[in-house]
């Protein structure tokens, strides 16, 4: 649960070694950041609270933050604008992270050391380091705890690794002392999420996938085929994840499409009303938890079928949940979900790999063709070179044989051309989403037996059949 804004306000701490603006006085600043603190914590709470979510907010903050200066600061000669600014850091507690993390443009902020921080754009990366970064290994832990306690997380010496978000969807993953060096102060990685709706228009127009490859992944899972989404960290895989539940939500007619999802922190961005039927969305939101009692992604997904769900959704997968989410396919539940591997075919590989986490005796071919079954089609998404994700492969599986998976790669995404810089540098790729196979009589027939019209099945694929016409 993400912490109140009491709570918040009740933990910002005012250090003592900020460094006051010019013109001004250590004591002065202190007195008039303590003084400001206060009267927005006593009248202002909600703004306060609301500065990592809404930019807007942020500019309401600044505002009073002036008004509140400037009756403390009456009669003394000031850089009005430098002194805000000053406070706004220091009340907001994020320091120099704080223009990244409202910048839309930027997608991740690692810190490697207090010292060394790289701003993730789509891109470039920037690199902020020395002075210019965290003053001390200290201030660096101090702004990172901070961080982490605003998704009502704790981090120290006896927890030095956790999970947890700032603000709406921004996920950090930190480590600190006595895992990480106490002269480098604070290992994190900080993830952004596009709180925006990702629309077709957007995945198209940015290269991700193509028209065909998002009808056809859509028709699959509105229609009870199961899709899982394979690639690295930085793939794309929650925005493809996002993209489509969303259509799930506003393409599925069926009025039980009843969506439930498990995620360690929540990072799915998914609508909240369906506009296209006049009725709000269905959908169970689920977070695993570390303290003060474990709830792992396993135990959630055992207890989904209590909840009657059309579509289980867990979001990334690491370990023995692979095997519970099986159980829930054959139970006639649809599955999407998403873990790292590297390639769509290799995906299956991984899969049972990961069953095997679940202490299971069954044999690898037998898992393989529990997994075959449970998702009869696997994307691989990757971001390359030139930092633009792509959906690389769709792959259909028909089959095992011996522990190996058989099917067919039905689009892949071909590279053409890579241009380079004067330095050799990648600074573009580029190629085109390519049908490079059709569909099985299996699958048109399942498709179309579940509401896909069989002109659209042959707008994607001409020379598909269904199984009867094979027979």
């Amino acid at each position: 649960m993400s912490i109140s804004c009491y709570e918040y306000l009740s933990i910002l701490e005012v250090g003592d070694k900020e460094e006051a603006p010019k013109d001004v006085t250590q004591n002065e600043y202190m007195e008039v950041l303590e003084n400001v603190r206060s009267e927005i914590a006593k009248n202002h709470a909600e703004e306060l609270a609301k500065t990592l979510n809404d930019a807007s907010s942020a500019k309401t903050l600044k505002s009073l933050i002036m008004r509140y200066a400037a009756e403390y600061m009456s009669g003394k000669d000031y850089d009005r604008d430098e002194l805000v600014e000053k406070i706004y850091q220091d009340m907001a507690g994020l320091g120099i992270l704080t223009q990244y993390l409202y910048d839309p443009v930027v997608e991740e902020i690692n810190i490697n050391s207090y010292d060394m921080i790289e701003v993730i754009y789509p891109n470039r990366t920037d690199f902020i380091t020395g002075k210019d970064a965290f003053p001390t290994p200290e201030a660096a832990l101090d702004i990172v705890k901070r961080m982490v306690r605003m998704g009502g997380k704790i981090i120290d010496a006896q927890t030095p690794q956790v999970d947890s978000f700032i603000g709406d969807g921004t996920r950090i993953n930190a480590t600190i002392p006595p895992i990480v060096p106490e002269d480098r102060g604070v290992v994190a990685s900080i993830r952004k999420q596009n709180r925006n709706r990702i629309t077709r228009e957007m995945l198209e127009n940015a290269g991700t996938a193509s028209a065909d490859e998002l009808d056809f992944l859509t028709y699959c899972l509105c229609n009870h085929v199961s899709v899982g989404l394979a690639g690295g960290t930085g793939s794309g895989k929650t925005t493809v994840e996002s993209f489509l539940l969303n259509e799930y939500i506003l393409r599925n007619e069926d009025y039980n499409n009843r969506v439930y999802t498990i995620e360690d922190t929540q990072e799915l961005n998914l609508l909240k009303y369906d506009d296209i039927h006049d009725r709000p969305a269905r959908v169970v939101t689920m977070l695993t938890q570390e303290t003060p009692v474990k709830i792992t992604m396993m135990d959630l997904t055992k207890g989904a079928l209590r909840y009657h769900p059309a579509l289980i959704v867990p979001a990334e997968v690491r370990d023995g949940t692979v095997l519970q989410a099986v159980a829930a396919g054959q139970s006639g539940h649809t599955i999407l979900t998403s873990f790292h591997a590297d390639g769509a075919k290799d995906g299956y590989r991984r899969l049972v790999s990961l069953c095997h986490m679940a202490d299971t005796t069954l044999t690898d071919e037998m898992l393989m063709e529990e997994c075959v079954g449970s998702w009869p089609i696997l994307v691989f998404a990757k971001q390359l070179k030139d930092k633009t994700r792509k959906i690389m492969e769709i792959f259909e599986a028909t089959g095992q044989k011996d522990g190996h998976v058989i099917g067919t790669m039905l689009y892949r995404y071909k590279i053409s051309e890579t241009e380079r810089d004067e330095k050799g540098r990648i600074v573009k790729i580029h190629g085109s989403h390519e049908r490079v196979g059709c569909i099985s009589p299996r699958l048109y027939s399942r498709l179309r037996d579940n509401g896909v019209p069989e002109k659209e099945l042959k707008r994607l694929f001409p020379e598909a059949k269904p199984e009867e016409d094979n027979n």
